[in-house]
């Protein structure tokens, strides 16, 4: 207690060297903050906007094979599902029901391939509200039955405009070719940089074309009232959907996922399957598809990491100078000390308490100065570019940070802090008081 007591006196006795050291700690503690902060938010907005484009945060959808020996998507009712839904209601917030296909769009002479949900847009009003859209109006895809909710690259490769129709030509379930019509309502951004493009129409309509009924679909997707549980909560409905000797297989995002809209899910694999009886279920969450998306945004992060540890090795240097100007300016005190009795050790210790004060003042600041950076960034609305508003939440950055990032760059900061205060601790540690007394300084 008596050497922290010194050190507190004597980082206060040259106030202006002081605050110059903490300075320097607290600006590398800002932007490390704040970058942590930033890319927290980004992925937790991201993961936000990707659940109500995808329709949930687990996914559910059912394969089987029909009477001709072809493997199609679908959910029956099936009592093990009742069954795990009620077990886990308590988890769940709502659900969508989905319906999806890979049909030819056509305009003219032109035509694209993309993914396409039949989604129900009277329940999925989140979707709507997450949609950034560029031209149209959404409304009319709760009164129009037949309406589409096109991606903007989807309707340039088309070349088409909002009111017109194209032609939709796709499968039915059973194998049948089909065709209909789709009147274009919106456009809209999507995010196929992160693998997320998809059209949206109604599900009854598409329904009509894959030979399904109205109110049947293929995919259940689940919203959860906390992220935390969804690996539990994912492993939980896999174990339970499991049929007796399924073997389990290798689950990757194909199902939702598609780059220039093609959903990753390739037919051959399928029809390499052994045909089974009943339904077989497939169990994905938002965590799997956001991985790569977390990889991308975590390259931020470790970018700000380098900046933070090349301030604090700027620091480190700064300290160390400073500690032995220190040094040389109190040798005659720290003779007195030593001729009173003082240890060694308690004259190194002094020093290492200063270090470390200085430390967590500076990280006490920059702390602060993050937070008011955050409050005030995080109320102000943006008018950003359509393709950005993904990356917001209702116009405005958000900043998330987390306990133990803030923890660990404190312990870094105190840590070099401390490396930096070492050699000079040691030395005024083995002055001699004799030597120390009758020097000039």
């Amino acid at each position: 207690m008596f050497t922290l007591k010194v050190a507190f006196r004597n980082i206060s006795r040259q106030k202006k060297r002081s605050f110059l050291l903490a300075g320097a700690i607290a600006f590398g503690m800002l932007v490390i903050t704040i970058i942590n902060a930033l890319t927290g938010g980004l992925v937790e907005n991201i993961r936000e906007n990707f659940a109500h484009a995808l329709g949930g945060h687990v996914f559910i959808t059912g394969r089987e094979f029909n009477e001709r020996g072809q493997q199609i998507t679908k959910i029956r009712p099936d009592e093990r599902l009742d069954q795990l839904l009620t077990e886990h209601a308590h988890r769940i917030q709502a659900f969508t029901k989905r319906s999806q296909a890979l049909p030819s769009l056509i305009f003219g002479s032109k035509q694209t391939m993309h993914l396409v949900y039949g989604v129900d847009f009277q329940e999925e009003d989140k979707l709507l509200k997450s949609l950034v859209v560029t031209e149209g109006s959404l409304e009319k895809a709760l009164s129009v039955e037949n309406a589409v909710i096109l991606p903007l690259p989807a309707a340039e490769r088309l070349g088409v405009e909002v009111g017109e129709t194209i032609l939709i030509r796709l499968e039915t379930l059973t194998g049948q070719h089909n065709v209909g019509e789709l009147l274009v309502v919106a456009f809209v951004e999507d995010q196929e940089q992160f693998g997320l493009s998809a059209a949206y129409v109604s599900r009854a309509y598409l329904n009509s074309l894959l030979g399904l009924e109205p109110d049947e679909y293929q995919m259940l997707n689940l919203f959860l009232t906390d992220l935390a549980f969804v690996e539990g909560f994912t492993r939980a409905f896999r174990e339970g959907l499991a049929s007796p000797g399924e073997e389990p297989e290798e689950e990757e995002p194909q199902v939702t996922v598609s780059v220039g809209g093609m959903p990753l899910d390739p037919a051959a694999t399928r029809q390499r399957l052994a045909p089974w009886e009943g339904t077989r279920y497939r169990v994905l969450n938002i965590n799997q598809i956001m991985e790569p998306v977390e990889l991308a945004v975590g390259v931020l992060n470790r970018v700000g990491l380098v900046i933070f540890l090349i301030l604090l090795l700027v620091t480190m240097v700064g300290i160390t100078n400073t500690f032995r100007m220190i040094l040389i300016e109190r040798t005659k005190e720290i003779g007195t000390m030593r001729a009173f009795g003082m240890h060694r050790r308690q004259v190194q210790s002094i020093f290492l308490w200063e270090a470390v004060l200085l430390g967590l003042v500076g990280c006490a600041a920059g702390l602060a100065l993050a937070g008011l950076i955050i409050l005030a960034v995080g109320s102000w609305p943006l008018k950003a570019d359509p393709s950005l508003q993904f990356f917001l939440n209702q116009g405005r950055i958000t900043f998330r940070l987390s306990g133990e990032s803030v923890v660990l760059n404190m312990v870094l900061v105190v840590l070099t802090s401390l490396i930096a205060a070492y050699w000079p601790a040691r030395a005024a540690a083995k002055l001699s008081p004799m030597k120390a007394l009758s020097s000039n300084f």
